[in-house]
Protein backbone atom coordinates (compact mmCIF):
# COMPACT_ATOMS: atom_id res chain seq x y z
CA UNK A 1 0.00 0.00 0.00
CA UNK A 2 2.83 2.40 0.77
CA UNK A 3 3.96 2.39 -2.87
CA UNK A 4 0.39 3.04 -4.06
CA UNK A 5 0.06 6.13 -1.83
CA UNK A 6 3.53 7.35 -2.83
CA UNK A 7 2.47 7.15 -6.49
CA UNK A 8 -0.79 8.97 -5.69
CA UNK A 9 1.06 11.84 -4.01
CA UNK A 10 3.62 11.95 -6.84
CA UNK A 11 0.79 12.52 -9.33
CA UNK A 12 -0.79 15.17 -7.09
CA UNK A 13 2.49 17.03 -6.53
CA UNK A 14 3.73 16.84 -10.13
CA UNK A 15 4.58 20.23 -11.60
CA UNK A 16 5.40 19.74 -15.27
CA UNK A 17 7.05 22.89 -16.58
CA UNK A 18 7.03 24.25 -13.03
CA UNK A 19 3.23 24.49 -12.87
CA UNK A 20 1.08 22.41 -10.52
CA UNK A 21 -2.25 20.93 -11.61
CA UNK A 22 -5.50 22.84 -11.03
CA UNK A 23 -6.56 20.64 -8.08
CA UNK A 24 -3.24 21.27 -6.30
CA UNK A 25 -3.74 25.00 -6.81
CA UNK A 26 -7.38 24.87 -5.60
CA UNK A 27 -6.36 23.43 -2.23
CA UNK A 28 -2.97 25.11 -1.92
CA UNK A 29 -1.13 21.78 -2.02
CA UNK A 30 -2.91 20.65 1.17
CA UNK A 31 -3.69 16.97 0.50
CA UNK A 32 -3.31 14.84 3.60
CA UNK A 33 -3.42 11.12 4.35
CA UNK A 34 -6.35 10.27 6.65
CA UNK A 35 -6.62 13.59 8.51
CA UNK A 36 -5.38 17.14 8.25
CA UNK A 37 -2.94 18.45 10.83
CA UNK A 38 -4.53 20.53 13.56
CA UNK A 39 -4.88 24.14 12.47
CA UNK A 40 -4.75 23.42 8.72
CA UNK A 41 -5.95 26.29 6.56
CA UNK A 42 -9.04 25.78 4.43
CA UNK A 43 -9.58 24.59 1.79
CA UNK A 44 -7.84 21.24 2.06
CA UNK A 45 -8.42 17.61 1.12
CA UNK A 46 -7.82 14.34 2.93
CA UNK A 47 -7.78 10.87 1.45
CA UNK A 48 -8.77 7.82 3.45
CA UNK A 49 -7.92 4.19 2.83
CA UNK A 50 -11.38 2.68 3.36
CA UNK A 51 -10.60 -0.95 2.60
CA UNK A 52 -8.37 -3.17 0.49
CA UNK A 53 -9.18 -6.68 -0.65
CA UNK A 54 -6.29 -8.83 -1.81
CA UNK A 55 -6.98 -11.39 -4.52
CA UNK A 56 -4.76 -14.24 -5.65
CA UNK A 57 -5.81 -15.77 -8.97
CA UNK A 58 -2.89 -18.26 -8.91
CA UNK A 59 -1.38 -16.45 -11.90
CA UNK A 60 -1.36 -12.94 -10.43
CA UNK A 61 -1.81 -11.08 -7.16
CA UNK A 62 -4.21 -8.14 -7.14
CA UNK A 63 -5.26 -5.54 -4.59
CA UNK A 64 -8.72 -3.99 -4.88
CA UNK A 65 -8.59 -0.67 -3.02
CA UNK A 66 -11.44 1.61 -1.97
CA UNK A 67 -10.20 5.14 -1.35
CA UNK A 68 -12.19 8.21 -0.33
CA UNK A 69 -11.25 11.85 -0.91
CA UNK A 70 -12.88 14.60 1.19
CA UNK A 71 -12.53 18.27 0.30
CA UNK A 72 -13.32 20.81 3.03
CA UNK A 73 -14.05 24.45 2.17
CA UNK A 74 -14.80 27.27 4.58
CA UNK A 75 -16.93 29.35 2.24
CA UNK A 76 -20.38 29.46 3.82
CA UNK A 77 -22.74 31.07 1.34
CA UNK A 78 -21.09 30.12 -1.94
CA UNK A 79 -20.04 26.61 -2.93
CA UNK A 80 -17.92 27.78 -5.92
CA UNK A 81 -14.63 27.02 -4.15
CA UNK A 82 -15.55 23.41 -3.37
CA UNK A 83 -17.25 22.93 -6.77
CA UNK A 84 -14.08 24.06 -8.58
CA UNK A 85 -11.94 21.76 -6.43
CA UNK A 86 -14.36 18.87 -7.11
CA UNK A 87 -14.11 19.43 -10.85
CA UNK A 88 -10.33 19.54 -10.78
CA UNK A 89 -10.02 16.51 -8.46
CA UNK A 90 -12.05 14.49 -10.97
CA UNK A 91 -9.96 15.78 -13.89
CA UNK A 92 -6.77 14.68 -12.13
CA UNK A 93 -7.86 11.29 -10.79
CA UNK A 94 -10.60 9.91 -13.08
CA UNK A 95 -9.01 6.96 -14.90
CA UNK A 96 -5.55 8.30 -14.02
CA UNK A 97 -2.23 6.52 -14.50
CA UNK A 98 0.07 5.97 -11.55
CA UNK A 99 3.66 4.73 -11.59
CA UNK A 100 3.65 2.27 -8.69
CA UNK A 101 6.89 0.63 -7.60
CA UNK A 102 6.26 -3.12 -7.47
CA UNK A 103 2.84 -2.91 -9.11
CA UNK A 104 0.76 -1.85 -12.08
CA UNK A 105 -2.38 0.24 -11.81
CA UNK A 106 -5.08 -1.57 -13.79
CA UNK A 107 -8.04 0.71 -13.03
CA UNK A 108 -8.76 3.89 -11.07
CA UNK A 109 -12.45 4.70 -11.36
CA UNK A 110 -14.76 7.10 -9.57
CA UNK A 111 -17.64 5.74 -7.50
CA UNK A 112 -20.16 7.35 -5.16
CA UNK A 113 -19.89 11.04 -4.34
CA UNK A 114 -21.74 13.69 -2.38
CA UNK A 115 -21.73 17.34 -1.35
CA UNK A 116 -23.07 18.67 1.92
CA UNK A 117 -23.03 21.77 4.07
CA UNK A 118 -21.22 21.05 7.30
CA UNK A 119 -19.99 22.65 10.51
CA UNK A 120 -16.41 21.87 11.49
CA UNK A 121 -13.87 23.05 14.01
CA UNK A 122 -11.07 25.39 12.93
CA UNK A 123 -8.35 27.20 14.92
CA UNK A 124 -10.78 30.13 15.12
CA UNK A 125 -13.65 28.00 16.44
CA UNK A 126 -16.63 26.40 14.74
CA UNK A 127 -17.15 27.31 11.10
CA UNK A 128 -19.74 26.47 8.50
CA UNK A 129 -18.64 25.35 5.07
CA UNK A 130 -18.82 22.58 2.51
CA UNK A 131 -17.70 18.97 2.46
CA UNK A 132 -17.41 17.08 -0.81
CA UNK A 133 -16.57 13.39 -0.68
CA UNK A 134 -15.91 10.94 -3.49
CA UNK A 135 -14.90 7.28 -3.61
CA UNK A 136 -12.39 5.81 -6.04
CA UNK A 137 -11.89 2.14 -6.73
CA UNK A 138 -8.35 1.11 -7.67
CA UNK A 139 -7.13 -2.22 -8.94
CA UNK A 140 -3.39 -2.83 -8.56
CA UNK A 141 -1.65 -5.86 -10.02
CA UNK A 142 1.45 -6.76 -8.01
CA UNK A 143 4.61 -7.43 -10.00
Amino acid sequence: MKNFYTALMTLFNAAPGGVHNAFWLDIGGRLYNTRAPEGSALPYCVFLHVVANPDDTFTEKIDEILLQFSIFSGTQDDDTEVQDAMTHLKALFDDCSLSITGGTLVTFTRGAEGLEAEDFETPDGMQSGWHYHVDYHATVRKV
